[in-house]
């Protein structure tokens, strides 16, 4: 035995002796220990990019003039560009200048008006500095007086650029940053020279195929990070029905910092994680045809941006536009994450985003046990003659009986958030105590509700919302968020009984939530459901200081932090730097902001976080085509979410509830019934893996893959289908194990 090991030892010396010769003769080889080599020499330049390094998979390759970049599989030979390798000859000057910059950028001057800046059409001094991974490259622009450091690096699974924030300095006095835009290029491609398609961080995910859109749009993706910011962002002009109804849905926000593409002809393809200066930032994702024939998907930095500041206090006077004095700060680094052969797909970057963010510690394993989701609301209140009066729709005998009625329907895997429970109802806010409403039973029967629910294995939440605050109900004449322009932010609710709502600054939140939690805690109490917070990022203003997105992300992230170490906590539709603390995701999109130039909606989040967290869709009592919905939550692994009350949902015409208009029990019995049958075996047929692959295999027929060999075919169609020798009947499923 010890001669055979002496051998092996021998062989692979040998090995490393033989790879390192053929490395300094410029043929580089793939070998493994068992004596197999495929050696592929390297290009000493690809389209005027000259050879920098290389990584166990890909090499890395430079152009001096706009330090551009060329990724290469070395086992294939195939290849991405950061910049484009064709010009049709439409193209002005500007647009050459994107098209192959490794930096992009727009300059605000003193008169309000941006121009572009780039390395191609402007005079720019570089230091490049070769390193053992990459390249390091000082940059200054002399007409435009600023630098900064470019650091591009190799790694075993892609490329990482990073412009460090110390290394940006702005030296004149009449231009400064607006936005910095990095690779914006990478993997593009011409009209449809290739086959594959944009990945669009839209809602749960969303696909831009790369065919040729014939000029069919005037815009392409377009969504800031973790959401709009209500500090800079100019309030939407409102479609309102009889002056009250919000006809316009929102856009669903950017939930986590990711974006790609993949050229499936090829098997290779990036997911790109924007892993600094994300709360600044927006993914870009654009079509060919809009302005230039070609498809492309990056990040983009907002250093600065402009607002509007009124001139006085009457609304209809003039107002200034102004740019920020002080830009943000914050190092800007993405992460392109190559991938090759069979995982050069979407299902391919889900699954590399999850290592990622199990490898960073962003993403902890939780139980994903199957429960029905059944939140209930407690108390709301409507206008009286003087004040506002109680409207009760679920109170904790209610609840019970709720239970026990399901139990007989063996329904008993349960999960539910109690909404309104705290004393003066569902907005009273913000919660700062543990005052529960005399109209739901009071403290001691809310105590004896959530005993026995923990006795019957029952996870019983109290709801939170950590963010608003109540001006007709609570003093906000302090702690409350102004605007950058130092205007108090106003949430208009487009309701009759609280019109507006306002935002709590981060400090106070964490303040009152930490008081609120001591308070609970000392009852026993240690569920808590926590919103707002979760979801929403913005600057403001406070007294005399100003506060970027940065700053509340940071006060956020501590919040959440110690909530998750003293409390079982559970989050509403939180962001992705918030998921290492969340116990369960809920509010889950299955849907997309349905764009007209998306091609396929795609439940990549579900894809990512199936099998490590538990989620939640969105609320079924609110879905039109409820089997459509039902199908989606299928494909994705999502448990369902109801939305209960033990009284008619006509009691709620005259709160700010007014828009739940089905949600009596006894209307939903059935349908939770059916669905924790269908849903709950899946689930156990499914337990403990992960999602491998999602295919559309054609137009309204899906196929999943679960990493136990489970396989779900979902048809979307009208009429019956067929897959893999399997029927499936129309709008429903089959399974294959």
């Amino acid at each position: 035995m010890a001669h055979n090991r002496r051998n092996k030892v021998i062989a692979r010396i040998l090995t490393i002796v033989i790879v390192t010769l053929l490395q300094f003769s410029g043929i580089f080889a793939d070998c493994g220990f068992s004596g197999t080599c495929r050696t592929v020499r390297a290009a000493e330049e690809i389209d005027g990019h000259a050879y920098v390094a290389e990584s166990d998979a890909y090499r890395l390759y430079m152009k001096e003039e706009d330090l551009s970049l060329v990724v290469e599989n070395k086992e294939t030979g195939a290849y991405m560009e950061s910049a484009i390798s064709y010009d049709d000859g439409k193209n002005n000057d500007s647009w050459l200048g994107a098209m192959k910059s490794a930096i992009v950028m727009t300059m605000i001057n003193g008169n309000d008006d941006t121009q572009q800046a780039d390395l191609i059409n402007d005079n720019v001094n570089k230091n490049i500095t070769f390193t053992d991974n990459g390249f390091s490259a000082e940059l200054y622009w002399t007409k435009y007086q600023f630098g900064l450091t470019l650091e591009v690096s190799i790694t075993n699974d892609g490329v990482v650029a990073n412009i460090p924030d110390a290394s940006i300095h702005e030296d004149g006095t009449n231009y400064y940053i607006g936005t910095i835009a990095l690779y914006p290029y990478m993997g593009n491609s011409y009209l449809d020279e290739k086959e594959g398609y944009i990945f669009v961080p839209d809602g749960n995910g969303a696909l831009i195929y790369l065919d040729d859109k014939e000029g069919r749009f005037k815009s392409g993706f377009s969504g800031m990070i973790y959401g709009g910011d209500i500090g800079l962002d100019e309030s939407d002009v409102t479609t309102l029905l009889m002056d009250r109804y919000n006809t316009i849905s929102d856009a669903e926000k950017v939930i986590a910092p990711v974006f790609g593409i993949a050229h499936t002809d090829d098997q290779l393809a990036f997911l790109g994680i924007v892993e600094d200066g994300e709360a600044r930032a927006t993914i870009e994702c654009i079509p060919n045809g809009v302005s230039v024939d070609y498809n492309r998907a990056f990040a983009k930095f907002i250093l600065r941006k402009t607002y509007t500041q009124p001139t006085s206090n009457n609304s209809t006077a003039g107002s200034l536009h102004i740019f920020e004095a002080e830009r943000s700060h914050s190092d800007l680094r993405v992460r392109y994450m190559f991938l090759s052969g069979d995982d050069a797909d979407y299902s391919g970057m889900a699954s590399a985003y999850r290592t990622y963010l199990q490898k960073e510690g962003h993403l902890q394993q939780a139980d994903t046990s199957y429960n029905t989701r059944i939140d209930f609301l407690g108390e709301e209140r409507e206008s009286f003659v003087l004040g506002t009066s109680s409207v009760v729709m679920t109170d904790t005998d209610a609840i019970r009986e709720i239970y026990e009625d399901l139990k007989s329907e063996e329904v008993t895997d349960i999960l539910s958030v109690y909404k309104g429970w705290q004393k003066g109802g569902l907005y009273s806010l913000p919660i700062d105590s543990f005052k529960v409403s005399s109209g739901i039973g009071g403290a001691g029967a809310l105590l004896d509700l959530m005993s026995d629910c923990k006795d019957q294995g029952i996870d019983l939440y109290l709801y939170n919302n950590a963010l608003l605050i109540n001006p007709d109900e609570k003093n906000a004449t302090f702690n409350v968020v102004k605007k950058i322009n130092k205007r108090r932010y106003e949430m208009e609710t487009y309701m009759d009984v609280y019109e507006t709502l306002l935002y709590l600054t981060p400090q106070r939140s964490e303040e009152l939530l930490n008081r609120y939690i001591k308070a609970s805690s000392k009852k026993g109490v240690s569920n808590l459901a926590l919103a707002g917070v979760s979801q929403n990022l913005f600057s403001y203003t406070y007294r005399e200081d100003t506060y970027s997105r940065f700053d509340t992300q940071d006060t956020y992230s501590g919040l959440v932090s110690e909530a998750a170490g003293s409390t079982e906590l559970i989050l509403e539709q939180p962001f992705a730097y918030l998921w290492e603390d969340t116990k369960a995701f809920l509010d889950m999109p299955l849907y997309t902001s349905s764009y007209i130039f998306e091609d396929e909606s795609i439940p990549f989040l579900s894809l990512v976080l199936k099998g490590s967290l538990p989620i939640y869709a969105e609320y079924v009592n609110f879905e039109a085509n409820k089997q459509e919905f039902f199908l989606k939550m299928v494909e994705s692994g999502s448990y369902p979410s109801f939305y209960i009350t033990k009284e008619s949902s006509a009691e709620l015409i005259y709160t700010n509830s007014c828009d739940i208009y089905s949600s009596e029990y006894s209307s939903y019995k059935e349908t939770i019934a059916q669905y924790n049958r269908e849903l709950s075996e899946l689930s156990h047929i499914t337990d403990g893996a992960v999602i491998e692959q999602h295919e559309i295999l054609e137009k309204d027929l899906v196929k999943v893959t679960y990493s136990n060999g489970t396989k779900i075919y979902i048809n979307y169609g009208s009429g019956e289908k067929e897959a893999d020798g399997i029927s499936i009947p129309s709008m429903s499923y089959e399974v294959s194990r």
